[in-house]
Parts: structure tokens; C-alpha cells; sequence
């Protein structure tokens, strides 16, 4: 599969995955900007999921091990804020990720996020 087909793909099944978990969890997770909007924070989990994320667990790979994988969570939960965050500094018109209700709103997203992701690598390779 080419490179731009694959890429693609992962935005859009990252674009299906943030619309499920914003249904999922009702209020507390919102991402506003409709499509548009959708399709600039698949870009932005994209990148960090690609980029920032292995550079994440490297670095806490003890707390990985010491933890038997779920410090991941912490990483995931992370970069959830750090998303949204990069959202509200690029400034794009109309896009937002609101979320609300906390720690657990954000390890939330992080689950399901990391479960559609899972889902999203298997279904790729095949």
C-alpha cells in the first residue's frame, strides 16, 4: 500500500475513532468544528502518535516495565491533553477539543483511543 493511501487511511479511521469516542462519552469530550474539525485533530493525534509517543515510552520505559504497561495509559492521557492543547494554540477557526470532567475524561479517551488505534494498525496490515 502506498504511502499517501496509507496515510489517508489512518487519518480517516483516526477521524471515525475521535467521532465514536466524542459519542461515547457524551459532553465530556467534544470535538467541535464539525468534519473540518474532525479532520484537524486526527492530524494532530496522528503526528503524536507517530512521533512524540515512542519518544514518550523510550523515555519512561522503566515506569512501562515497573508498571507491566500501564503507565502507557499515562502517556496516552497525555497526549489526549497535549492534543487538545496544540489545538488551542494553532488557533484554528471554529476547532476545539473540550474536554471535561477531568482525569478520568481524559484516561478515558485515552482507552478507547488506544483500543481504535489497535484496531486501526491491525486493520492496515492486512
Amino acid at each position: 500500500m502506498g504511502f499517501v493511501k496509507r496515510l489517508l487511511l489512518n487519518i480517516l479511521a483516526n477521524m471515525g475513532a475521535l467521532y465514536v469516542v466524542s459519542e461515547l462519552l457524551g459532553g465530556t469530550f467534544l470535538i467541535t468544528g464539525s468534519y473540518e474539525g474532525y479532520f484537524i485533530a486526527a492530524i494532530i493525534f496522528g503526528i503524536l502518535n507517530s512521533f512524540v509517543k515512542p519518544i514518550l515510552k523510550l523515555i519512561s520505559l522503566p515506569f512501562v516495565l515497573i508498571t507491566a504497561g500501564v503507565f502507557i495509559l499515562v502517556i496516552n492521557g497525555f497526549l489526549v491533553w497535549f492534543a487538545a492543547y496544540a489545538l488551542e494554540v494553532l488557533d484554528f477557526e471554529g476547532v476545539r477539543v473540550i474536554i471535561e470532567g477531568g482525569l478520568g475524561t481524559y484516561v478515558s479517551v485515552a482507552i478507547l483511543m488506544s483500543i481504535a488505534n489497535m484496531v486501526i494498525h491491525w486493520l492496515l496490515k492486512k
